[in-house]
C-alpha cells in the first residue's frame, strides 16, 4: 500500500515537471515569435504604374543578426459572389539581409494574372528551409491607388441627377472594390472639356448636346478613346439629348408615354418602364448591342464605351421602390455602371472581356491551350495497332505457321523471339510519344504602330513529378500565371504557381501533382521590340471582301498574316521579309464576314477544327499562335479598326534554361 502510495507520489511529481516543463517551452516559443517579429520591420506600398504589371515596393529592416532567405508576396482575396478571386501564386524574392540593414525592392504581379484586387496582401519571411519566420498582413494593398470613381453629370437637371452616387454605397468596378462612394462633379459646357480626364464616368441626361462646341465634342470622343464610359439618357428628351451626338450613329422617334407597342420592343427589365417615358432608339448601322435588364444599347468605342437608355435617369429617380423589380434603385443603377463598363477595354487594364456582347478572353485562353498541341502530337493509333497484331500472331497464327513448315519443335523459342521483336516494335514507335524533360511552347505579342513590346505567352508541360522552375531570359521584367481558374490547389500545395526572383533573373514554375501537367504564363519583357513595320493599302471591297496591298517591313518571313478590317478577319499565307502583296492575288486560307460572333471566335470554332483535323496539321501551331494575337487584337475593342498581324517561326527564345521549347512571334500594327 506504501509502496503504491510512493509510486503515484513520484508519477504525480512528473507530470507536474513535464507541464512545467512543456508551460516553459511554450513560453519559450511565444517569446521566439515576438522577438522575429520586433527583428524585422516590414513595409508595403504600391507604386504608380500604367505597365502591364502592379509594382509593390516592398521595405524589409533587419534589426537582428544576418539573415538570408526568401521574402513571398501572396493575397488571400475575399470569396464574394461564388467569383473565383486570385491565382494561387507566390512571388518570392531571395534576400540577403545583414544586421543592421534595410533593403527595398519591388515585386512586378502581372494585370492580367489578378481577377479582382479586394482581399489581404501577405508579406512572409521564410529562412532557408521554407520555415515561416515572420508575416505581416496588408488589407486592401492594392487598391491604394483606388480611392473612389469619378462621374460627371452634364445636365440641366442636375439636383435630380445626385441620386446616382448611390447613397453613398461602396462599388465593386473593374477588379476594384472602391471604399469610397461614387464622386459626382457637375459640368456645364465651359467647364467640360477640362474636367474629362479626371472622369471614370460621363452621364448626359435632359440636356441640349447641339450646343455643345465641336472642340467639346471632340474632347469627349477622345475621352472615349483614352477608356472613359458615357451612359446616354433619352426618353422624352430623346431629340435634345442626341442632338449634338450624330457620331454615335443612333437615331429616335419621339418619346412616347404609356405606349404598348414601344413598350413591346424592349427585352426584359429590371424597372417598371410603365412608369417611364420610352424613346425607340434605332442603330443607324448595327454597332450597338442590346442589353437586356437595364435596357441599354452599348457598344465599345476606342478603350471606352457607351451606353444609351431609351428613358431619363432623371425620371428614372422618381420612381418608388416597388417600381425596381428585385433590385434596389442604388443595385440598378450599379448594374447599369458594370454592364455599359464591361465593354470598355479599360475596365480590365489590357483588354475587356465583351466584344459585341462576346467573351473573347475565353477564345484567348482556349488557343493559348491549344499551343502545343500540333495537330494532337500525341496520337497512339499506329501504336495500339502493333500490340494488337503482337497478341494474334504469338499465339495460334505462329503455331500455324510453324506447323505448316514442320517446325513446330521449334515454337518454345519462336515465341520468345517474337517476344522480342513486338517490345522493339513498341520501344521505337513509342519514342514518339515520349516526353522527355520539360517542354514549352510561346507566342511574343509585339506592337509595331508604336506601343513596343507586350507580353510573350507560355504554354508548358513536364512529364515529371517534382517541383520544377524556369528561368526566363535576360529582359523580362514579370511573370505570373495566364489562367486564374484554370488549376486548383491542393490542401497540401496552397501555392500552385511559383514566381522567384533571384538576383535580377526571374523563375517560374509549379507544382505538377501528376505527369503531363499542363501550366500557362504570361511574361512582360522590356527589351526593344522588332526593327521595321508592318503597312497597307486597304479598302473594303463590298461585305465579303477586302482589296489593297500589305507591306511586310521587317526582317522576319510571315508564314501567315492576318488583315482586320470593318470588324472582318482575313487570314492569308506567306508575306516574306521585305516583300509587299496584292490581297487579290494573295492566298487566303480563312474569312470570316458574318459580323455574329468575334472574328477571333469564328477562327477558333471553324478554321482551326480544321487544321486540327485536315490537311494542315504541320502548321497548327502557328496557326494558333497568329490566333493568340488576332485574339490579343479582338480584345482591344474597337469595332472600327484597321489592322494587321504577322506571326513567324524561330522567334527569341523566352525561356534561357534546360528545356526544349518552340517559339513564335506576333508582329501586328493598327492603321
Amino acid at each position: 500500500m506504501g509502496k503504491k502510495s510512493k509510486m503515484n507520489r513520484r508519477g504525480l511529481r512528473v507530470l507536474v515537471l513535464g507541464i512545467l516543463f512543456w508551460s516553459l517551452c511554450m513560453g519559450s516559443a511565444d517569446i521566439s515569435v515576438k522577438a522575429e517579429e520586433q527583428r524585422f520591420t516590414i513595409d508595403a506600398e504600391v507604386l504608380p504604374s500604367n505597365k502591364g504589371a502592379y509594382e509593390v515596393q516592398l521595405t524589409i529592416e533587419n534589426q537582428g543578426l544576418d539573415w538570408e532567405g526568401t521574402v513571398r508576396l501572396t493575397s488571400d482575396a475575399y470569396n464574394n459572389g461564388g467569383f473565383r478571386l486570385k491565382s494561387d501564386c507566390a512571388y518570392d524574392t531571395i534576400l540577403s539581409l545583414p544586421s543592421g540593414s534595410t533593403k527595398q525592392f519591388v515585386v512586378k504581379l502581372p494585370k492580367d494574372s489578378l481577377e479582382r484586387m479586394d482581399g489581404t496582401a501577405n508579406v512572409t519571411l521564410l529562412d532557408k528551409n521554407e520555415v515561416v519566420v515572420v508575416q505581416k498582413e496588408f488589407e486592401d494593398l492594392l487598391q491604394e491607388q483606388a480611392e473612389f470613381l469619378s462621374m460627371g453629370i452634364l445636365s440641366d437637371e442636375y439636383l435630380s441627377l445626385t441620386y446616382l452616387d448611390m447613397g453613398g454605397n461602396k462599388i465593386y468596378y473593374g477588379s476594384y472594390n472602391y471604399p469610397d462612394p461614387v464622386k459626382l462633379v457637375e459640368l456645364d459646357q465651359d467647364n467640360l472639356a477640362g474636367a474629362l480626364d479626371a472622369l471614370n464616368f460621363l452621364v448626359i441626361d435632359s440636356y441640349s448636346t447641339s450646343v455643345l462646341s465641336d472642340k467639346a465634342l471632340e474632347s469627349i470622343e477622345q475621352w472615349l478613346d483614352n477608356g472613359g464610359v458615357l451612359i446616354i439618357g433619352t426618353g422624352s428628351s430623346a431629340e435634345k439629348v442626341l442632338s449634338g451626338l450624330d457620331d454615335l450613329d443612333i437615331q429616335c422617334s419621339k418619346g412616347e408615354e404609356q405606349e404598348e407597342d414601344i413598350y413591346d420592343s424592349y427585352n426584359y427589365s429590371y424597372v417598371d418602364i410603365s412608369q417611364l417615358s420610352m424613346a425607340e432608339l434605332i442603330d443607324q448601322n448595327d454597332k450597338y448591342e442590346e442589353v437586356s435588364g437595364i435596357l441599354a444599347m452599348v457598344r465599345s468605342w476606342g478603350n471606352g464605351a457607351v451606353g444609351i437608355l431609351p428613358y431619363s435617369l432623371s425620371e428614372l429617380g422618381e420612381l418608388d421602390a416597388s417600381d425596381f423589380q428585385g433590385y434596389t434603385q442604388e443595385e440598378f443603377i450599379e448594374s447599369i455602371l458594370l454592364q455599359v463598363g464591361d465593354y470598355a477595354a479599360s475596365r480590365y487594364g489590357t483588354g475587356g472581356y465583351a466584344y459585341n456582347g462576346y467573351d473573347v478572353r475565353y477564345t484567348f485562353n482556349r488557343f493559348c491551350r491549344l499551343l502545343g498541341n500540333g495537330g494532337s502530337r500525341l496520337q497512339f493509333g499506329g501504336l495500339k495497332m502493333i500490340v494488337i497484331l503482337y497478341v494474334i500472331f504469338v499465339g495460334p497464327i505462329l503455331y500455324m505457321i510453324l506447323r505448316a513448315a514442320k517446325k513446330q519443335d521449334l515454337y518454345w523459342i519462336a515465341v520468345p523471339a517474337a517476344t522480342l521483336v513486338g517490345i522493339f516494335l513498341v520501344y521505337f514507335v513509342g519514342r514518339g510519344f515520349k516526353v522527355t524533360g520539360t517542354n514549352v511552347f510561346s507566342a511574343t505579342i509585339e506592337n509595331l504602330s508604336g506601343g513596343g513590346n507586350v507580353q510573350t505567352y507560355l504554354r508548358c508541360y513536364d512529364a515529371g513529378h517534382k517541383e520544377w522552375d524556369l528561368r526566363l531570359a535576360e529582359g523580362y521584367e514579370y511573370a505570373g500565371p495566364l489562367e486564374e481558374d484554370y488549376h486548383r490547389s491542393s490542401d497540401d500545395e496552397k501555392y500552385y504557381y511559383h514566381i522567384k526572383k533571384e538576383g535580377d533573373r526571374l523563375f517560374f514554375g509549379i507544382n505538377p501533382s501528376i505527369g503531363f501537367e499542363d501550366s500557362y504564363f504570361l511574361a512582360g519583357i522590356t527589351k526593344e521590340p522588332e526593327g521595321g513595320s508592318i503597312s497597307g493599302n486597304l479598302q473594303a471591297d463590298g461585305q465579303s471582301s477586302i482589296k489593297g496591298t500589305v507591306t511586310n517591313g521587317t526582317k522576319r518571313d510571315f508564314i501567315y498574316f492576318a488583315v482586320i478590317i470593318n470588324d472582318n478577319l482575313f487570314v492569308y499565307k506567306n508575306l516574306p521579309a521585305g516583300a509587299d502583296i496584292k490581297l487579290e492575288a494573295a492566298e487566303k486560307v480563312f474569312d470570316d464576314t458574318t459580323g455574329y460572333l468575334s472574328g477571333a471566335d469564328s477562327y477558333l470554332r471553324d478554321y482551326m477544327w480544321e487544321v486540327q483535323r485536315g490537311g494542315k496539321k504541320k502548321d497548327a501551331d502557328i496557326l494558333t499562335a497568329l490566333g493568340i494575337g488576332i485574339s490579343y487584337l479582338y480584345s482591344l475593342e474597337d469595332p472600327d479598326m484597321t489592322a494587321i498581324i504577322g506571326v513567324c517561326e524561330d522567334w527569341d527564345k523566352a525561356v534561357d534554361d534546360n528545356c526544349n521549347e518552340v517559339s513564335y512571334g506576333c508582329l501586328y500594327a493598327v492603321q
